[in-house]
């Protein structure tokens, strides 16, 4: 009978514990070659599994709940070309469960409302820059800075996102390969290129933007054509690459399959046949579907919704193994 009691009360214990360990939801700000930038914060949290409501979406964390005791680590998490911090909160959420503290920051002038600087030279230029602010911020941060691991920093994006953080741990992109493939492709990659715009700053070359202290980077389609020979000679930071095999916007093999075939062992290249350019944004409220247009419809047959937690997967182990925990 002790025996019965004690087990019971073991499992009561267990299943309190696993009902106040939810994950947390918060916004900061950040501050950025004098532009401000509205950051989301998820991370492990003391509170039960709560549910938050930021304009028309919903989700699975607590607003300004308590960090939950321990060290993590941070995963920067990079937004597509005129997307927002919230495109990719199912697989944020899946991270912070997982152990990690994710911040997302709405890319200034590259964003849902704000594109000045979409599709420009100077856009290349101005988001690596901006996931080491926020990496700064996040770090001196008075309620998470003390939770984070500085060793265990990794980066994922999306798209121009993915572009981001491949330029963040050293990829040296060059605008003068950019612009010789859209010369030369255009007609066969041209969503892609036809999206381009001058600004007056192309013959400029784009400077070092990396940034040592992330030590592993996810890329979901990335944009790869402005890298080429020698991009990643010095680099060593282990890659994911995620090649969605039904991407009508950047087109193989001159995006995933240039950058991992550039980056060689230090690159995985997983290929998931049938999922499209923006299978990997978390899913639109039915009534946002026409506004939103392609990024949100799915082609006929595929499932968003079964896919993300899929790929969720695939990026939490990669972390896992690349960034330990010690």
């Amino acid at each position: 009978m002790k025996f019965l009691v004690v087990a019971a009360l073991a499992v009561v214990f267990a299943v309190a514990n696993a009902q106040a360990e939810g994950v947390g939801f918060r916004d900061i700000v950040v501050e950025v070659d004098g532009e401000k930038m509205v950051t989301a914060l998820w991370y492990p949290a003391k509170a039960p599994a709560g549910r938050t409501v930021v304009g028309p979406f919903s989700m699975s964390a607590t607003r300004d709940a308590q960090v939950r005791e321990g060290r993590y680590g941070l995963v920067l998490l990079s937004h597509g070309t005129g997307g927002g911090r919230l495109n990719h909160r199912g697989t944020a959420i899946r991270l912070a469960e997982g152990g990690y503290i994710v911040a997302a920051p709405e890319h200034a002038g590259d964003n849902w409302r704000d594109g000045r600087h979409s599709g420009t030279s100077e856009n290349w230029r101005r988001r690596p820059r901006q996931l080491s602010a926020v990496l700064d911020r996040v770090l001196g941060d008075a309620a998470l800075g003390p939770h984070i691991d500085a060793s265990r920093i990794g980066a994922m994006g999306h798209s121009a996102g993915g572009y981001t953080v491949l330029a963040l741990i050293g990829g040296r992109p060059d605008l003068s390969v950019l612009a010789r493939h859209c010369t030369e492709r255009r007609a066969q990659n041209p969503a892609f290129c036809d999206y381009g715009r001058p600004d007056g700053h192309a013959d400029k070359p784009i400077p070092d933007l990396s940034d040592w202290r992330v030590a592993a980077v996810v890329a979901v389609a990335p944009v790869g054509a402005i890298f080429g020979d020698g991009a990643f000679s010095d680099v060593e930071v282990p890659a994911q690459i995620h090649r969605l095999g039904g991407d009508r916007v950047l087109l193989e093999p001159w995006h995933a399959e240039n950058i991992a075939a550039l980056m060689g062992d230090n690159a995985t290249l997983v290929t998931h046949p049938d999922a499209h350019h923006f299978a990997f944004i978390a899913p639109f409220p039915a009534s946002m579907v026409d506004e939103v247009g392609a990024a949100g419809r799915d082609p006929a047959g595929f499932d968003r919704r079964a896919f993300l937690p899929k790929i969720d997967e695939q990026v939490l182990r990669f972390f896992d193994d690349a960034i330990p925990a010690r």
